[in-house]
């Protein structure tokens, strides 16, 4: 019998369906009920540990006009329910004063907690890599599984679970410019190849302050030149720029680089993004 792959779906529990606005993009299979908001616990293992402010007040405003449109998969504690699946509606519903909310009842075991909670957001709404290595290597101790058969159980290649988990041997502060999303997950595996955690640091420094390219930072990890190939200078950035850069990258929840022209009141905005998903999140908030 073929092994369960979690990451093409929750296995089960959930079931996909074509996306709907501002919602999510599985609807729980079984019964629905409503239960009182106050009687919802959050899952103990939910792996994202933070939410876009913004974002959820854009759900809690499509909920008070529409409603939950899909329910949350929960599970029975007592006279109360410990949350599976559905982080994101559960916090929207509270920030629109729901007093119930639509649920399906679920038994689920404590070591498959992790495991529904970890796909569901690999599935919708990207953590960032930091997130994602603590959210592996908690999945990796509490299963007891290896890297290999965890990969295999959540449909992602092992590489993908290692190169996730060793992001967190950087020093906090590499760790930190990652979550801020100043550097990309290319930048950190780069930086990872540099001995010593000063050097790490320096490194990612100094790719946050010039900018610089993924292979500009292998190539100063290798040691192949002193110096990455630069572009032609731009005129310097003045305190006005370095706010507008962090407003902005606050606000799109990703790096954004403001070049001044050399003309007056000239110039562009590079805004990154790092796969599709996060791409179509960007569009979203621009739109």
């Amino acid at each position: 019998m073929a092994k369960s792959r979690l990451g093409r779906g929750l296995d089960g529990l959930l079931k996909a369906r074509a996306p709907v606005p501002t919602a999510q993009v599985a609807e729980p299979a079984g019964p629905t009920t409503t239960v009182g908001v106050e009687r919802v616990d959050p899952n103990p293992h939910q792996p994202r540990q933070a939410m876009d402010e913004a974002e959820l007040e854009h759900l809690a405003a499509s909920i008070r006009e529409h409603g939950i449109l899909q329910p949350l998969v929960v599970r029975p504690r007592g006279d109360r329910y410990e949350l599976v699946a559905g982080e994101r509606r559960l916090r929207a519903a509270q920030a629109a004063g729901l007093a119930e909310v639509p649920v399906v009842v679920r038994e689920v075991p404590d070591e498959q907690m992790l495991e529904l909670a970890l796909v569901e957001n690999l599935q919708r709404q990207d953590l960032d890599p930091i997130e994602k290595a603590e959210s592996f290597r908690a999945y990796l101790t509490s299963t007891g599984r290896t890297q290999s058969a965890a990969a295999e159980r959540l449909g992602l290649d092992r590489s993908t679970v290692a190169n996730m988990i060793r992001l967190l041997d950087l020093p906090e502060e590499v760790q930190r410019m990652v979550r801020e999303r100043l550097l990309a997950m290319g930048h950190a595996r780069a930086i990872l190849a540099v001995d010593g955690a000063k050097a790490q640091v320096r490194l990612a420094e100094k790719a946050v302050r010039d900018d610089l390219s993924v292979r500009q930072v292998e190539a100063l990890a290798a040691g192949g030149g002193t110096k990455p190939k630069t572009r032609r200078r731009a005129p310097a950035k003045n305190a006005e720029v370095r706010d507008l850069e962090r407003r902005l990258r606050e606000a799109l929840g990703t790096k954004v680089s403001v070049e001044p022209g050399r003309k007056p009141e000239t110039g562009r905005i590079v805004i990154q993004f790092y796969n599709r998903d996060d791409l179509e999140r960007i569009l979203e908030r621009l739109a």
